[in-house]
């Protein structure tokens, strides 16, 4: 029972990274053929370094993945870790998809739309960068789960360094743009880590 539940925590972190990974790829390719709608679009070195996140994301699942313990070897460490890891990775996916449903404009990349309008309920009333959270999620999710050293040192040695000078190069951006609107939300509503009772409609 509990080997079955340890293998099933392991597959729904490779799979929601796996799920994660390749939507990114495909959104960023989306983005690229629907270039023409955007009236500005950003991409300087580190837009192009946290291009490759979703690809590093899909390569360090695999090889995480590869090398698991096996379900019979697996201590009772490695089991709540596994369950962690899974609570971790559903709740990056879980907010992806409230990120989406908040915004079904969503897209990959920096970028301002001709109708872009300032999205400020749903997720994002949360936070001001909830699919970035779920990035981190997701990559923490793997760390944990696989207690991989790998996973946790591209986290915080890459993943994390790179959002966060993709979020203030996003938020120059949305600053241009919606000016004092932005500076309002901004001031109101944090960055990463939600506040209690934070969350609106």
């Amino acid at each position: 029972m509990l080997a079955a539940i340890y293998t099933q925590a392991l597959f729904i972190v490779a799979d929601v990274a796996y799920l994660r990974g390749a939507g990114v790829v495909l959104a960023f390719v989306r983005t690229f053929l629907d270039r023409k709608r955007f009236v500005a679009f950003r991409m300087g070195w580190v837009e192009a370094l946290c291009a490759v996140e979703p690809l590093l994301l899909l390569a360090v699942t695999y090889h995480v993945q590869s090398g698991a313990v096996p379900a019979g070897s697996a201590t009772f460490v490695r089991m709540v870790a596994a369950l962690a890891g899974a609570t971790l990775a559903l709740g990056g996916a879980g907010l992806l998809v409230w990120s989406f449903l908040s915004w079904r404009g969503l897209f990959a990349g920096h970028g301002v739309l001709a109708d872009h309008k300032l999205v400020t309920g749903g997720a994002y009333g949360c936070v001001r960068h909830p699919v970035y959270l779920a990035a981190l999620l997701v990559w923490l999710g793997l760390a944990v789960g696989y207690l991989s050293g790998t996973a946790l040192a591209v986290t915080a040695l890459y993943v994390i360094p790179i959002y966060l000078l993709y979020i203030r190069s996003e938020e120059e951006m949305m600053l241009e743009t919606f000016g004092d609107a932005y500076r309002g939300y901004r001031n109101a509503v944090p960055m990463l880590v939600p506040r209690p009772r934070q969350a609106t409609g």
